[in-house]
């Protein structure tokens, strides 16, 4: 006797539909861990900073034990437990944030970030005579090490996998100049990354710049959809930028700012 078991139907990811249809762009960041563009933030919890200095003292108590003893292997069962602490903290936040915006929002949009080339050690500097000159690697050692510990991109892996499940997107658009770019008008408005208010001369607009980051974020999503996928907004030839708009109306038109202020519709 051969026995059957039969099921109504098999799960397919092309079956789910994601109750809202609600879009948000997501700006990722050190201060905050996360910008939405309708104007919330998700706080940063520091995770391996947090624990860092324990972590260093028991990378010392590891180093004053005699080697092979039994109280140097104690020591780095105690530093394992605290590795153990902080990945598992992390993964616990970065878990909780991913449900929380895939439940709220249908599409995702974030940049394309290369975190790699973005945790890269600066070049070394040296002079006519072969002498090694300052090149910022202690700053930007600190800035690397606050990139790994938000966990950015596992984030947005967990996202990818929770959004799929629930019947939601994750999209990602070129990363180039969102933070420079006025969200209001168009108009780019350069500033250094210690610079963290977005204050456009053209139009006024006034908001927190990883704000204004999430907002181009999202209109430049919308104009994927409208001239096709891979499309980025391009330079004027007289040194603009040419991006999307959002209007009262929902109505996306395109709007390039001259580097004298100007201002076309």
């Amino acid at each position: 006797m051969v026995c059957c078991s039969l099921t109504e139907y098999e799960f397919d990811l092309s079956m789910t539909f994601h109750p809202s249809e609600e879009e948000v762009g997501i700006d990722l960041g050190i201060n905050s861990f996360a910008a939405l563009s309708d104007g919330t933030f998700i706080e940063n919890p520091h995770v391996y900073r947090t624990a860092e200095e324990e972590i260093k003292a028991a990378h010392k108590k590891i180093a004053r034990r005699k080697k092979r003893s039994h109280r140097r292997n104690r020591a780095k069962k105690e530093l394992s437990r605290l590795s153990r602490k902080v990945r598992n903290k992390r993964r616990d936040f970065l878990h909780k944030q991913s449900r929380t915006l895939v439940k709220n929002y249908g599409t995702l949009v974030f940049e394309e970030l290369h975190i790699d080339n973005m945790a890269k050690a600066p070049d070394p500097k040296q002079n006519e005579d072969g002498k090694y000159l300052p090149n910022g690697a202690a700053a930007k050692g600190g800035l690397n090490k606050s990139i790994l510990d938000a966990g950015w991109g596992a984030f947005v892996t967990i996202c990818s996998h929770k959004a799929a499940e629930a019947g939601g997107k994750v999209v990602k658009v070129a990363p180039h100049g969102t933070s420079q770019v006025c969200s209001g008008c168009g108009c780019v408005v350069p500033k250094d990354l210690g610079v963290r208010w977005h204050s456009c001369p053209h139009c006024g607009c006034e908001l927190d710049r990883d704000h204004n980051a999430a907002r181009n974020i999202l209109h430049r999503y919308h104009l994927q959809k409208q001239i096709g996928a891979g499309s980025v907004p391009q330079r004027s030839p007289v040194g603009g930028l040419s991006k999307p708009l959002a209007t009262s109306h929902g109505v996306l038109h395109s709007a390039t700012c001259s580097n004298a202020g100007t201002s076309s519709p």
